[in-house]
């Protein structure tokens, strides 16, 4: 018997020998799938003449080439510049319009919505798209998000994570099959039978379209869609119709976390002061207008809810023809059955995540809760309150997808309902992140890279770290606030402090007060000093909580930032108390914000006049701290 097992064991050993090596090594460790990267609206520079002497870029425009055009034009530009000062903003928003119109010309397309000049983009082949050989030729001009392609070469071989490149002018079901051949070929160049994909903003849009159509093969590991444009947004509507009213101090809030700035230079836009704004946009929509409006990627991104109106206005059936076709399959096919489209995706082993950014006004005006550019609700397909609202206490989730009530699927704000979502139970929602931003927070930054490279977290129940419902860590919200046992934005007699950290780069911080709407707690502030960038503090508080659920209310913490030129300032934060049985259920909207203290403690005029000067901030905190040392 010893003299048999040992033969056998020989023999084993000799058929292990004689395998070829590479053979051996993939039966110790599977290569992970080559993760594909596909970009936001309008990332992929555009050129004519690609390749040759005679190449120009014609998207991706820079400071000398929108300089040269001003200096073209300055026999009307200066004086409908000197006009914008005396108050005629609408001639000035006319003529950069019509600036705008000469710059582009190239990117105009047909009624059919193919592009009127020979304009092409980088090209997508394996061999040339990798970030190995993307990042170290050309000195990587043809890259897009450029940080997080540097930072995800760190975290994963860069030879297996591919750049789509794509004309952000088409349809989705045109590029779903552009993105389903370039999968292909990366399948064949890597030998992998499956991908990984990463899709931002459009992007998502064009990997759920081929997700629609092409899903059934099966060629795709896992998804990750960071503020996919799943729904459509409102924007193109307001584009064609000049419908603009621009939402200015989110717009500031916006724009200081594109450029990585801490100074609120939104408080100076409290009021409506800036009403130029929006008449200078309605007029520079009648530019967009001419330049976009046979572009398939704009009539993609439509609501579903404005579609039909808008194609019967500005399509024409016989002259737009084949795109309308496109686009019909776009808003019949596709983006009704996401739910459908994604569960069938899981079923057949396609890990799929989203993430979605919320409470923010959509820039171009109106009622829509989403991260700036798109609505919550088409990004996720989740229930959203109109911004400015919220469900009522003892809201009842829709439950339409997730009916377990174990699952806690409605935001502490209580503004978001996730079991109706597209995903209930793999959609993760960042209040206050702004379209674009993941990789400029720790948290969304983290998210994302954990979903794409690892296997950690499966859903929104995996990791404590990573729950659904999440507030922003950049650092243009300064402080990030929570309780020490609860998740993000819940309070229950679990929770013993609350835990506020620095999010700032730079500046120091010294809470001056906290304030708690509606509940009887007090927060012992005396032993918080000062907090340094990246420092978190812990209050004990003292109080008894409601023996309730489904309670919200609101948080207000004031405190000083040293070295910014706005130093007195208030963060308030919405809470929900989960502390017992659940209030009667109401499926009334309510105000979502509730009266400062200050507010409700003054006039109506000294309020109005304290806020027309652009310092209401300032003054709620300085009455809320010093209310509370007679508290």
């Amino acid at each position: 018997m010893k003299r048999l097992f040992a033969i056998l064991c020989v023999l084993l050993f000799l058929l292990t020998a004689l395998l070829p090596a590479g053979a051996a090594a993939q039966a110790a460790a599977e290569p992970e799938p080559p993760l594909i990267l596909i970009s936001g609206f309008m990332c992929s520079k555009l050129f004519t003449d690609f390749g040759t002497d005679a190449q120009q870029q014609v998207w991706g425009l820079d400071a000398g080439e929108i300089a040269a055009q001003i200096k073209a034009d300055a026999g009307t530009f200066v004086p409908a510049l000197f006009g914008l000062l005396g108050g005629d903003a609408e001639r000035f928003g006319t003529v950069v319009g019509n600036g705008a119109i000469r710059v582009m010309e190239k990117l105009k397309c047909t009624p059919q919505g193919t592009s009127l000049y020979p304009v092409t983009h980088y090209p997508n082949t394996p061999a040339t798209s990798s970030l190995a050989y993307m990042r170290t030729h050309d000195d990587g001009a043809y890259l897009y998000e450029k940080n997080f392609c540097d930072y995800i070469s760190e975290k994963t071989d860069p030879n297996r994570v591919f750049c789509y490149q794509y004309d952000s002018r088409l349809d989705a079901v045109t590029l779903a099959q552009e993105l389903k051949d370039f999968i292909d070929a990366v399948r064949a160049a890597t030998g992998s039978p499956q991908v990984r994909l990463f899709a931002l903003s459009y992007g998502g849009l064009i990997v759920s379209t081929y997700l629609t159509y092409y899903g059934e093969e099966n060629a795709v590991e896992r998804v990750v869609m960071s503020v996919p444009a799943l729904g459509g947004t409102d924007i193109p509507a307001r584009i064609l119709h000049g419908d603009i009213t621009l939402a200015k101090e989110s717009l500031m809030m916006f724009i200081g976390t594109a450029l990585n700035s801490e100074s609120n230079y939104a408080r100076l836009l409290e009021t409506d002061r800036a009403a130029w704004i929006d008449r200078f946009a309605r007029a520079l929509s009648g530019g967009l207008r001419e330049i976009a409006r046979n572009w398939g990627s704009v009539w993609s991104l439509c609501s579903n809810d404005d579609y039909a109106a808008l194609k019967a206005e500005f399509l024409d059936a016989a002259e737009s023809g084949e795109l309308i076709a496109r686009l019909d399959r776009i808003h019949n096919e596709v983006m009704p059955n996401l739910r459908a489209t994604f569960t069938a995706c899981q079923a057949r082993g396609t890990q799929i995540s989203i993430l979605c950014g919320t409470g923010s006004p959509l820039v171009t005006g109106g009622e829509l809760n989403g991260d700036m550019i798109l609505p919550a609700a088409g990004v996720s397909g989740a229930k959203t309150a109109p911004l400015g609202q919220r469900f009522a206490d003892g809201y009842v989730p829709d439950g339409a997808c997730c009916s377990d009530p174990s699952h806690c699927h409605v935001s502490p704000s209580m503004e978001i309902d996730a079991s109706c979502a597209y995903l209930p139970e793999n959609t993760w929602f960042i209040d206050g992140h702004y379209h674009g931003q993941y990789f400029y927070e720790d948290y969304t930054r983290s998210l994302v890279t954990k979903l794409l490279l690892t296997d950690t977290i499966r859903d929104v129940r995996s990791d404590p770290a990573y729950p659904q419902f999440e507030a922003s860590s950049h650092p243009y919200r300064t402080l990030h606030i929570a309780f020490d046992s609860s998740p993000n934005g819940f309070v229950s007699d679990a929770d013993q402090t609350l835990e506020i950290r620095n999010l700032s780069e730079d500046c120091y911080i010294r809470i001056l007060s906290v304030v708690a709407q509606d509940l009887p707690l007090t927060f012992d502030i005396s032993g918080s000093g000062l907090l340094a960038p990246g420092e978190t503090v812990r209050l004990p508080f003292s109080g008894a909580l409601p023996q309730v659920s489904a309670k919200c209310t609101q948080l207000t913490v004031n405190y000083l930032k040293l070295g910014s030129p706005h130093p007195l300032c208030t963060n308030t934060v919405n809470v929900t108390v989960q502390n017992g049985p659940p209030l009667p259920a109401s499926e009334n909207l309510v105000p979502a914000a509730q009266d400062s203290s200050f507010r409700r403690a003054v006039p109506e005029f000294l309020y109005r006049a304290v806020e027309k000067c652009s310092m209401r901030q300032s003054v709620e905190c300085i009455y809320d701290t010093v209310r509370s040392l007679f508290d």
